[in-house]
């Protein structure tokens, strides 16, 4: 089966983004690529459309609610 990815963000994002994908059924992933750059996104099941956008803007709703991508964003 394969995902769908939404929410691509520089740096990674602390455990309540984690928290906030899982009550959508959706999981956060960060990465570190091989020369160090930090980012991160969103994955769910692909369901197809519309019920992909629907997790999508679950997730980044309860997001922005909880202060956005800055305010989760792990600190150096």
């Amino acid at each position: 089966m394969s995902e769908f990815q939404f929410g691509l963000h520089d740096g990674h994002l602390t455990a309540k983004a984690q928290a906030i994908a899982e009550r959508h059924g959706a999981d956060h992933i960060n990465y570190t690529e091989p020369r160090g750059r930090k980012r991160g996104w969103f994955a769910c099941r692909n369901s197809g459309s519309p019920f992909d956008q629907a997790t999508a803007r679950a997730v980044l709703d309860d997001l922005e609610a909880a202060g956005g991508f800055d305010t989760l964003r792990k600190r150096r």
